[in-house]
């Protein structure tokens, strides 16, 4: 008996010490776990915003369809006044009229192309924000579990 005694507590201690190093290591898990968690988070987040990005593409191409549509049946409605009043259309005041309506659909692109842009770079910021809050949230998980972990080990 006195043989599988001593066979038997070299057994134990090995498996005292992986014990140890299993629950040593917990943390080191759990942190890998949150991280893999939050890369997911901003992954979902990064396609959201690109969805946006999208949206707002398309909605800036709608907007761009209704304008040139909507400058036509300007142009087109000014054109039959000025003929069926007898005006050329080619006379300088009707022209300058003419000229005038397309220079203030073109300064209504311009507004809606300056949107659209300044919309996708507010998005791109946030999106650069929230991968800094991301990198120094997993920083400060990092730090945290290696100071818990060092701290039970003493």
């Amino acid at each position: 008996m006195g043989s599988f005694t001593s066979a038997l507590t070299p057994i134990l201690q090995v498996g005292s010490t992986l014990s140890s190093v299993a629950s040593f290591a917990k943390p080191f898990i759990a942190q890998s776990q949150k991280n893999d968690e939050a890369d997911l988070s901003l992954k979902q987040y990064q396609q959201n915003i690109d969805l946006q990005k999208k949206q707002n593409l398309l909605d800036l191409k709608n907007a761009e369809t209704d304008r040139r549509a909507k400058l036509k049946r300007i142009l087109s409605a000014q054109r039959a006044e000025y003929g069926g009043s007898g005006i050329g259309v080619n006379a300088g005041s009707s022209e300058a009229v003419l000229q005038g309506l397309v220079e203030d659909s073109d300064i209504q692109r311009q507004n809606n192309d300056s949107s659209t842009s300044f919309s996708n770079q507010a998005l791109d910021q946030k999106l650069a924000q929230q991968k800094q809050l991301n990198l120094l949230q997993k920083q400060q998980l990092k730090q945290k579990t290696f100071l818990s972990s060092f701290t039970d080990l003493f």
